[in-house]
């Protein structure tokens, strides 16, 4: 490519121009990504190109996010360089240049149906609740680790059912109460269920009358569950413990604002997402969301040589006793800890 020297006033005042004038969805689909229509909504786009190249579109094409990965998000000049790592940055500046000016295509990535129908399993109601004994109940009580009690509550509500060869499939579902999906756990096997809708794994001890004061935010349904099974709040207060199934599509994550909007502001929201890059990465996605309306959010980060919650709550030599509340913040997260001022 051949570059043009400019001063430096001209390369701010036009690399402000592109930043402007160039989509982040056109140069997405300059690179064979397309717009996948059933899980974007009108503030997140979701794009892909391949098995697990996804893309997030936000602030109308100006911002943008990966799920899988720790530091992809930012500008269009981001996105240009995310996209070619090898690039210098007036290759960037030139590419920049040459899409400037280019409408979206609105081109729809589509799946395949053959393949969705080979590898669709059975329907929730077609799975059976787990029991004790059961091998899923075995794998997550004695090898998890999660306590009879917490698991007998979560198939209370219908959380939990069996799968195949001891995995546990734990129910997802929206803000209405409605179920779109099943999260997958077991010895040999983790995964979502295809053709369901990942939103939001949730589990409540008390009664669902109570009004949810305390909001746990985890990864995943088993690290939910383990929180929970450490919380002392479990059983006193209104706590609703959710897990995301790792990264959230438009949907999931507008409905987890819906819902952090309904806590009040004498309630909290707890960010307790693992001990890693990723981790730390969706805890800053997560916590500001409460700033606007003056929630208290804090950060929970277990302990960095366990590594998520469930591996804390495996480290105990016996299932938690509740007999004071201190015990729960100095025994399984570090001083990494984050408070966010409201």
């Amino acid at each position: 490519m051949v570059h043009v020297r400019q001063t430096r006033e001209q390369q701010r005042e036009e690399m402000a121009r592109l930043r402007e004038s160039v989509s982040c969805i056109v140069v997405l689909e300059q690179n064979g990504y397309r717009r996948d229509k059933t899980e974007s909504s009108r503030r997140h786009q979701k794009f892909r190109r391949g098995e697990g190249e996804i893309i997030i579109v936000t602030h109308e094409g100006r911002g943008w996010w990966c799920p899988c990965t720790s530091d992809g998000r930012g500008t269009v000049v981001d996105l240009v360089q995310f996209l070619n790592p090898g690039w210098a940055f007036p290759d960037v500046v030139q590419e920049l240049r040459r899409i400037s000016g280019i409408a979206p295509l609105e081109t729809v990535y589509t799946r395949s149906a053959r393949s969705d129908r080979v590898r669709r399993g059975p329907a929730w109601e077609q799975r059976k609740p787990l029991k004790p004994g059961s091998p899923a109940w075995q794998y997550l009580n004695r090898v998890r680790r999660i306590p009879d009690r917490v698991l007998a509550r979560a198939v209370e509500l219908d959380l939990l059912r069996e799968g195949l060869n001891g995995t546990a499939c734990f129910s997802h579902s929206d803000n209405g109460g409605r179920h779109t999906g099943a999260e997958m756990r077991g010895p040999d096997y983790r995964g979502f269920s295809t053709g369901g809708d990942k939103r939001l794994f949730r589990f409540q001890y008390g009664r669902p009358e109570w009004p949810v004061l305390r909001l746990v935010i985890c990864e995943g349904a088993i690290d939910a569950l383990s929180y929970a099974a450490m919380d002392p709040s479990m059983l006193r207060t209104g706590a609703l413990y959710v897990g995301t199934a790792g990264g959230m599509s438009p949907e999931a994550f507008a409905e987890l604002e819906q819902l952090i909007a309904t806590i009040p502001r004498d309630g909290v929201v707890v960010v307790a997402t693992d001990a890693d890059a990723q981790g730390d990465r969706y805890a800053e996605t997560y916590l500001p969301i409460g700033r606007p309306t003056g929630k208290h959010c804090v950060r929970h980060r277990p302990d960095e040589a366990l590594g998520d919650w469930n591996s804390v709550l495996q480290s105990f030599p016996a299932p938690p006793v509740w007999k004071e509340d201190s015990w729960f913040g100095k025994r399984i997260f570090t001083s990494q800890s984050l408070e966010l001022a409201a």
